[in-house]
């Protein structure tokens, strides 16, 4: 293994180890020892991987996004309706699956940075995430709409779903209010026979 591989391996374990620590603790709450603690390290070493601790739970989102989407992938795959791959794209805020909820917790924990403290390589990640899953999204809905079981306006919506989609998640909507609404979009989107 080359020792630039070893090195994004060993920065990769060391985000995943805090993983509990962000989710207990909270972001601002932690402090770079807690974490060099966590990961079995010294400090010093801390910074041979990251720059701070921004850089640390940006590496953790991308870790877990990282697992993440193959199991979207076959989800959507085995998934027989529009509204259930919808449903499938946005588990991130639905699903009680214990791996989901801690991805979902660390996701809150990364908006939080985002929101306060955005550098370039997190806003550049965000735009890659965003555009990775409205191309999924486009994705289901054009399909509907070839099913002919959907409107060809569906795909104007695109926008407005992750908006509404990130706001239902930052107000902490329950889970049956975000159902509903996906229901509600789909019926809306279907079209009339």
């Amino acid at each position: 293994m080359s020792k630039q591989l070893k090195k994004i391996n060993k920065r990769k374990a060391i985000a995943k180890s805090t993983c509990d620590l962000f989710i207990t603790k909270g972001f601002v709450n932690i402090s770079i020892s807690e974490i060099a603690k966590v990961a079995g390290i010294g400090k010093g070493t801390i910074y041979e991987y990251f720059t701070n601790k921004e850089d640390i739970i940006f590496e953790l989102m991308s870790c877990l996004q990282e697992d993440y989407d193959p199991k979207l992938k076959e989800s959507l795959q085995n998934s027989q309706s529009i509204n259930e791959k919808i449903k499938y794209l946005f588990s991130l805020y639905l699903s009680d699956h214990p791996t989901v909820k801690t991805q979902r917790q660390i996701y809150k924990e990364f908006l939080a940075v985002t929101l306060n403290n955005p550098s370039a390589a997190i806003i550049e990640y965000q735009n890659n995430m965003m555009e990775k899953y409205t191309n999924i999204l486009l994705e289901i809905i054009q399909e509907g709409i070839e099913n002919n079981e959907l409107k060809e306006s569906a795909v104007h919506f695109i926008p407005s779903i992750f908006a509404t989609m990130d706001g239902f998640f930052i107000s902490r909507k329950p889970k049956d209010i975000i159902i509903e609404y996906i229901d509600n979009l789909s019926n809306l989107l279907k079209k009339e026979e």
